[in-house]
C-alpha cells in the first residue's frame, strides 16, 4: 500500500547550500524497491508522487544543482552555469543562463528565454537569445559544434533535454534525489527563483500543524524501526520559520529531536532545523 505523504512549509535541502521550498504538498510515497517498505533515511528507496503541490526554487539554489548535479559528470559540455531572471525592465518573465563551454576555447554563453509549460507536464524555457563571444549567433548547438549525442544520456538522466534551441526540463528529475514525481502545471519567474505548481489535486494543509512531514498508511522504515499502518510526523521544534530539512542528515536531525507517542498509536518526530545543528 502506497504511504500518503503531505509535506507543509519545509525547506528541502537538496544538497549542502542548495535548498528547494516546499510550501505545500499531498502524494503518495511508493518504495522503488519491489517488496522493501519505504526508507524514509534512504533516499533512493523511495519516490513520491505528487497529486498537487506548490513548491520554488531560488535562482542561486539552482546554478548550484545545475553545477553540482545535473552536469557533474565528465565529459559534461558546459560549466560555470548561473540562472537568474532577465534584468531588461520589460522582459522580466524571462531567465538568462550564463556559462562557459568546456570545449576548444571555454567559450562564455549567455541563453534568454521564457519558461512556460508543456503539454506533458514538463518546463520548457523557450529561448529568445543566444550569445556566445557577446555576438548574436543563430544556435547554440550549432554554433558550438555540439551533436545530439552529447547531450543525452547523462542529462537525460538528470532532467534536461533540448528541442530545437529550447531547453526541456524534466522538474521529477531535476533535483536529486529523493524522486518527486508531478506534471509541471504553472511555472512563474519570480525576483528570487521559480515557483512551480504540480499536480491538480488540493495541497493545503488541513492538520491544523506548521512546518511539517507527514507520512501515514503503508509501511516505512527508518534505521531499525519499522511503522506498519504508518502514522509518522516530523514537525519542526522551532516553527517562526520553514523547517531546514536534510534527507542526507536525516537520523542526525532525528537524534538531536526528541519523540512523542500519541494517543493514536502514531509518533511525532520533533527536529531542529538543520542548519541549527550543523
Amino acid at each position: 500500500m502506497p504511504t500518503r505523504t503531505e509535506i507543509h512549509n519545509v525547506d528541502l535541502r537538496l544538497m549542502e547550500g542548495a535548498i528547494l521550498h516546499v510550501e505545500h504538498l499531498v502524494g503518495q510515497a511508493t518504495s522503488s524497491r519491489p517488496g522493501e517498505p519505504v526508507g524514509l533515511d534512504d533516499k533512493l528507496s523511495y519516490k513520491i508522487v505528487v497529486e498537487g503541490a506548490e513548491r520554488s526554487v531560488g535562482y542561486a539554489d539552482m546554478s548550484q544543482v545545475m553545477n553540482e548535479y545535473t552536469f557533474a559528470f565528465d565529459g559534461a559540455p558546459v560549466k560555470g552555469l548561473e540562472l537568474a531572471q532577465e534584468e531588461d525592465a520589460d522582459e522580466r518573465d524571462e531567465v538568462e543562463l550564463k556559462g562557459r563551454l568546456r570545449k576548444g576555447l571555454h567559450l562564455p554563453f549567455e541563453i534568454e528565454g521564457r519558461p512556460e509549460v508543456t503539454p506533458d507536464g514538463r518546463i520548457r524555457i523557450r529561448t529568445t537569445s543566444i550569445q556566445a563571444l557577446d555576438l548574436q549567433v543563430g544556435g547554440l548547438m550549432h554554433a558550438l559544434g555540439l551533436e545530439p549525442k552529447d547531450l543525452l544520456g547523462n542529462l537525460e538522466e538528470r532532467g534536461l533535454g533540448f528541442a530545437g534551441d529550447d531547453l526541456i526540463l524534466d522538474a521529477s528529475r531535476a533535483f536529486p534525489p529523493p524522486r518527486i514525481a508531478g506534471r509541471v502545471t504553472v511555472v512563474r519567474v519570480g525576483e528570487n527563483g521559480l515557483s512551480l505548481s504540480l499536480g491538480s489535486g488540493n495541497s493545503r494543509s488541513t492538520s491544523g500543524r506548521s512546518n511539517y512531514l507527514w507520512f501515514r498508511k503503508g509501511i516505512i522504515k527508518i534505521g531499525k524501526m519499522t511503522q506498519t499502518d504508518a502514522d509518522l510526523w516530523i514537525v519542526d521544534q522551532d516553527p517562526k520559520d520553514p523547517l531546514d530539512f536534510y534527507p542526507d542528515s536525516m537520523t542526525r536531525q532525528l537524534e538531536a529531536g526528541y519523540a512523542k507517542i500519541e494517543k493514536s498509536g502514531g509518533l511525532t518526530l520533533y527536529v531542529p532545523d538543520y542548519g541549527d545543528i550543523h
